[in-house]
């Protein structure tokens, strides 16, 4: 196995899956040809040093829902940040903000790429008149919780899960009324399945995997709530975090595939897409320095730090690996367009008002 600095090395089809000349052909049509959508990155926050244009562009993504996060509670300071990342996109060439699905499939149409805008994690307080601000400033999507408990409800790292909170089942209500996706991602067991139950649309879990398949890590979906998920007509993204996925020495694209496959067999293919939370620069070097920092602690979640990156799906350029990935594993196109993009565009063409 190689460093992953030797790894970085290589050419970028050199770090794909090996696939022959009829796969190949198709693989390649269909990620030029199809809306393809990554529920969960962080191209631009807290990352703007790593930005690298033609990088993204490599991606072949077509909208990128960025997620705004600010350790800091206060929400003016997570205003601030939102601001920041929309001007920097705004001078990105050929680049733009998308507010629904039909401004992801223009994007498409003209070979741009478009980021949306998410937070997480959840910075409202104690005031839900702050979701419909943020609303009106163009976010899309919010987390519940993140590792931790706030006064929505309890995070996956919690050592207990007592469920969302009254002003919890305040804050699914009003998200519905305004038309704001709900994220579940990092939420607790308990608090995951109030919130599916409480929500009059489907919610997603927009970057996360099956805890089947890695039973220590928390922020892992159990069979029940991915079940759960699909019967409300949710979306679940898989993810490509280091450590999160599997225990190995060892990880990277076929672990996502063995999530993507698993979630398919389970819920259904129209409850399976891709939301990678993964970034350009070294995301668990970036892990241990936060550790350092008390800033997170994976072991809460089950994580143990074991692989040093993700071989196949190291940053998000190599995006187009799990395309190929797919094709490799005998999904057919109507399959794979739904699983890279076509999910995600009906359940915000569902959701978002």
């Amino acid at each position: 196995m190689l460093s992953r600095d030797d790894y970085l090395k290589l050419r970028l089809k050199e770090r794909f899956i090996k696939l022959d000349k009829t796969e190949e052909e198709r693989a390649t049509a269909l990620h030029e040809k199809l809306p393809i959508v990554d529920l969960h990155s962080h191209l631009v926050f807290p990352h703007r040093d790593d930005f690298d244009r033609q990088r993204v562009r490599n991606s072949g993504v077509t909208c990128f829902v960025e997620a705004v996060a600010v350790l800091s509670e206060n929400f003016y300071e997570s205003m601030f940040e939102l601001g920041s990342v929309f001007h920097f996109v705004k001078k990105q060439p050929g680049m733009g903000l998308a507010f629904c699905a039909e401004d992801i499939r223009r994007a498409k149409r003209e070979g741009k790429q478009a980021i949306m805008a998410q937070f997480e994690p959840q910075t409202i307080g104690r005031n839900l008149n702050n979701i419909e601000i943020l609303s009106g400033l163009g976010v899309r999507m919010m987390m519940l919780t993140f590792n931790t408990r706030n006064y929505i409800g309890d995070g996956c790292a919690e050592n207990q899960d007592t469920g969302l909170s009254y002003f919890g089942f305040d804050v699914v209500k009003r998200m519905n009324e305004v038309g704001m996706m709900i994220d579940l991602s990092h939420c607790g067991e308990k608090t995951t399945l109030d919130a599916i139950e409480a929500s009059r649309d489907p919610v997603l879990f927009n970057h996360t995997g099956a805890r089947s398949l890695n039973p220590k890590c928390t922020r892992l979906k159990k069979d029940e709530q991915m079940k759960a998920l699909a019967e409300k007509g949710g979306l679940m993204g898989i993810s490509a975090v280091p450590n999160q996925l599997a225990n190995t020495k060892r990880q990277g694209i076929q672990d996502l595939l063995n999530h993507v496959d698993y979630a398919v067999k389970l819920i259904g293919i129209n409850h399976v897409a891709i939301g990678l939370d993964n970034v350009f620069g070294d995301q668990v070097a970036n892990h241990r320095k936060m550790m350092a920092q008390g800033l997170i602690d994976p072991a809460k979640a089950g994580m143990e730090l074991n692989a040093d990156y993700m071989e196949g799906i190291e940053s998000p350029e190599e995006w187009p690996n799990i395309t190929r990935g797919l094709v490799s594993r005998g999904y057919s196109d109507q399959e794979i367009e739904k699983i890279v993009g076509g999910n995600a565009l009906k359940i915000m063409e569902r959701t978002l008002k």
